[in-house]
């Protein structure tokens, strides 16, 4: 009666080897072993670590080895497709909800209501739609809203908006404001006019959808000249916008 072919060994290799696992107890299973094989993958390799060194030269050797690769490239695949469905479906997917609860935690020290009654400025050269923190006197934190619909960006440019450099400047000036023109530095009567600028410096462009986070410190006040000393800077999701080593403002008194 002729031999078996090398084939049919394996095949009948494999065939025990699935038999074996609905067997084989679980605590049997190395914990080296990877945990994405397959259980009829776990068994196969038990089984080959207990068969002589000598089989695995013999054809059904060769064939178990090769069954078992197969097996466990399967399996390999399996698992590689469930996670990139999971990574791919509604789970990498997230809401409106979800992005509005990021501002949160961001509080509102005053609306774009509340800043129109303090600065002169009005569409559409206002320029500072709302505050988020603010220590009187020293510091001001306020944001300002970048949209394609606003006059400057027909022009600046056609092809490409950006918001001019002179623009983000003023949004930081009227910020300054913000902080000139009420207590402890002022009592809200006159206006404080943009007198100078020094050591101003464009990190990167801003855009229409970008929002401005600014913030403006007080350095100096010289009450009786009425001169107030400042420095800026603006961000752009944490990246510096522009920055200005110091700015001058100018109180003048109503009569």
């Amino acid at each position: 009666m002729p031999r078996p072919r090398p084939l049919l060994r394996a095949l009948g290799c494999a065939v025990a080897v699935a038999a074996a696992t609905a067997v084989l107890p679980r605590a049997f299973v190395p914990a080296a072993l990877p945990r994405q094989l397959a259980p009829s993958s776990i068994s196969a390799w038990t089984a080959a670590q207990e068969t002589p060194s000598n089989n695995l030269t013999t054809g059904a050797g060769v064939g178990c080895l090769v069954a078992i690769c197969a097996a466990t490239a399967a399996a390999a695949a399996k698992v590689q497709a469930r996670t990139r469905c999971k990574a791919d479906g509604e789970d990498k997917f997230k809401g409106a909800q979800h992005y509005s609860g990021l501002t949160e935690g961001v509080p509102l020290v005053m609306d774009n209501v509340a800043v129109a009654k303090v600065l002169p400025h009005r569409y559409p050269f206002l320029l500072v739609d709302k505050v988020v923190a603010f220590e009187p006197g020293k510091k001001i934190v306020g944001v300002k809203n970048v949209t394609a619909n606003e006059p400057q960006f027909t022009g600046h440019f056609p092809d490409r908006p950006i918001m001019p450099g002179v623009l983000m400047v003023e949004a930081m000036a009227q910020l300054g404001g913000l902080v000139c023109l009420q207590d402890p530095i002022s009592d809200g009567k006159g206006e404080f006019f943009f007198a100078g600028i020094d050591g101003i410096k464009f990190r990167r462009p801003v855009v229409p959808g970008d929002t401005l986070v600014m913030e403006m410190e007080l350095l100096k006040f010289r009450e009786k000249r009425g001169i107030a000393k400042m420095k800026g800077r603006a961000f752009v999701d944490g990246q510096r916008a522009v920055e200005v080593k110091e700015f001058t403002f100018a109180l003048v008194k109503d009569r």
